[in-house]
This record gives C-alpha cells, sequence and structure tokens, in this order.
C-alpha cells in the first residue's frame, strides 16, 4: 500500500446543492437502443442448463431480473424465466417424469431453447424507435425479446428489451400474454385454458 497516498479532503459546509443528469423525456419517438440492457455496460446473468430451477430462482431475485441466459458447454443455449419456474412448468415436467422433489427438476427441462426464440438485429435498432420495439414485442408476444449482435463468422447475444421496463419508462400500459412455442409448452397453455372455464 506505499504506492498510494491520501486525497487532500474539502469541507463541505458552502456546498448547496446537488447535480443531477439531465432528464430527458421518453416517448415512443425516442431511439430504441436507450431503453436496452446492453451487456456491454452490465453483465449478463447467466446459468448453466445443469443449474436446479429454485437455485436459478434465487439467483433471479439476487441479481433483481426475471430472465437469466442459459449456456451449454459455455455456450448460449436458450433462456429461463421467472414465469418458466413459477408456473406450471415444473409441476408439469414433474408429472410427466414422474419426480416427487422439485430440486430433481433442472434449468434445461422448463427453459425455452434457442430454436425456440425470436430477436432482434442490434444493427436495425440503430435507426429504430422505441414504438418500433414495443409493436415487434406485441407481434412476438413475449416479456423479454433478446438483442443478437452478428460478428464477422458468428453470432452473439448483446442485449435484451424488457417490458416491464419499457413500461416504467414511458408510463404506458402495455400488456403481453406469452404463448406456447414448443408441443409442451401448448399442453399447458391448453390445461391453463381448460382450468379457467
Amino acid at each position: 500500500m506505499n504506492e498510494y497516498q491520501p486525497l487532500e479532503s474539502i469541507n463541505l459546509g458552502e456546498t448547496t446543492t446537488f447535480v443531477n443528469p439531465s432528464h430527458t423525456v421518453a416517448n415512443m419517438n425516442s431511439p430504441a437502443l436507450l431503453f436496452m440492457t446492453d451487456f456491454i455496460k452490465v453483465h449478463p446473468v447467466i446459468v448453466p442448463e445443469t443449474t436446479e430451477v429454485d437455485v436459478a430462482l434465487r439467483i433471479m431475485k439476487e441479481s433483481h431480473v426475471r430472465l437469466l441466459l442459459v449456456n451449454r458447454d459455455k455456450e448460449f443455449s436458450g433462456i429461463v424465466s421467472a414465469t418458466d419456474i413459477n408456473g406450471g412448468k415444473v409441476l408439469a415436467y414433474m408429472a410427466n417424469s414422474q419426480l416427487s422433489r422439485r430440486d430433481e427438476v433442472l434449468v434445461r427441462n422448463v427453459m425455452t431453447d434457442k430454436e425456440h426464440i425470436h430477436g432482434l438485429d442490434f444493427e436495425m435498432l440503430c435507426n429504430a424507435s422505441i414504438g418500433d420495439v414495443l409493436e415487434t414485442i406485441k407481434h412476438l408476444n413475449e416479456q423479454h425479446v433478446l438483442v443478437v449482435e452478428k460478428y464477422k463468422a458468428s453470432c452473439g447475444v448483446r442485449g435484451l428489451f424488457s417490458t416491464t421496463d419499457l413500461v416504467k419508462a414511458l408510463r404506458v400500459s402495455f400488456d403481453v400474454e406469452p404463448h406456447a412455442k414448443t408441443f409442451f409448452e401448448l399442453e399447458q397453455v391448453i390445461v391453463k385454458q381448460v382450468s379457467r372455464h
């Protein structure tokens, strides 16, 4: 520690104000990238497919997120959301697999794999408005939409849009009803619809 020196401090008796960031009013025409969670600036929260679902849920709570990226052998393989874990997917998987304990259910058993995910191209977003993104989210019927950036020989997850963040920023009402992407999810939607009636 010998190479470091204490800085000279000053008394705050004459201090009278605060510095605040400039406040820009967000609207539907605001640039889309202003609202994207950019993984160059914010570390994505990633779990392996072999993570137990309740461990994944705890990681979400500790990280204050509702979606985790999932990897297999250090490669992006899909996503898992709080709805996937808290909804009927875990119980349905347990019933179908004749499991008796939740700690036997892994993220890979309830996640959405990358083949069933539609995202947005980062380059295209450079000229898009947040209104364009909201229309896309409505069309895709998703709570979260991933953004991918193309590199020379591959494609990487660059960031994401969250409907919760967009609604807060824009102060608008917006709701999406997640839809089935796989046969298993379709079965769960049908079961849910039947139980409502």
